[in-house]
């Protein structure tokens, strides 16, 4: 093809018909200008299909780990309700404190100092958001909402809330109360009542003991109020889980 096109120029200025050459040339120059933008466009339109598959495999893993999310926050949400269940039917158990095994009223209260704790799966979101991925997803009314559902699930110090009020409320009062007696040391299978000064538990003093009481309401108030917490992370997570997949389906 070029040797044909430098034969025509060859021939043009050998027959000495400048105009004619003076044409051809400037068409040339057309021919290649158009084949330049032929190429380019092409090239932007792979490179947008690239982009686009990228886009569609981010967004795909994103709704799954979105997804663990609210699997997670549905497993700590039952967790958490049954364990205040049990924890109600032992504090109920005072009502009748007479009939109470000591060593095991105090071995099912540990629960008192057990709680859960959500952690968003934000592996893929952290990865997307450092490499820059994060820009391959076109909808920005979407991109935005997938940055405040991660903010929104990884600032929140409700969790952190109930940590402390566990560790630094709830524990001491539950070992001042429930432990330091011989029932307590037993029931980690240490037998101390030959050697420690400690009185029996005792558990009809319990009901009218306010630290004991005072966790109670430390430990069904913290827990309520960080699973009203998840329950709003859950709603904006299926949210933007549900906005993704109709993103997902414009896009195939």
């Amino acid at each position: 093809m070029i040797k044909f096109f430098r034969r025509i120029r060859q021939n043009l200025l050998t027959e000495n018909k400048f105009s004619k050459y003076l044409f051809y040339a400037v068409g040339e120059i057309v021919l290649v200008v158009i084949g330049i933008l032929i190429a380019l466009q092409i090239n932007n339109y792979s490179e947008h299909n690239k982009e686009r598959k990228q886009e569609v495999s981010l967004l795909a893993n994103l709704a799954n780990e979105i997804k663990l999310d609210i699997l997670q926050i549905e497993n700590s949400t039952r967790i958490s309700t049954e364990r205040l269940s049990r924890l109600d039917s032992i504090v109920r158990m005072l009502e009748d404190s007479s009939n109470i095994e000591k060593s095991s009223f105090i071995e099912k209260s540990f629960e008192f100092v057990i709680d859960q704790y959500f952690k968003s799966n934000s592996g893929i979101f952290d990865e997307a958001v450092s490499s820059g991925r994060m820009s391959f997803v076109q909808n920005e009314e979407l991109r935005q909402n997938i940055f405040d559902y991660y903010r929104n699930a990884s600032e929140s110090d409700n969790d952190g809330t109930t940590r402390q009020v566990t560790d630094e409320l709830i524990t001491p009062i539950f070992v001042e109360t429930l432990f330091i007696n011989p029932e307590g040391f037993s029931s980690l299978g240490l037998n101390v009542q030959n050697i420690a000064n400690l009185e029996s538990i005792d558990l009809k003093a319990l009901k009218v003991n306010k630290d004991f009481w005072k966790m109670v309401l430390l430990k069904f108030g913290s827990n309520r109020e960080q699973m009203a917490r998840w329950h709003e992370i859950k709603l904006q997570a299926e949210d933007v889980k549900q906005h993704i997949e109709q993103e997902l389906g414009n896009l195939k």
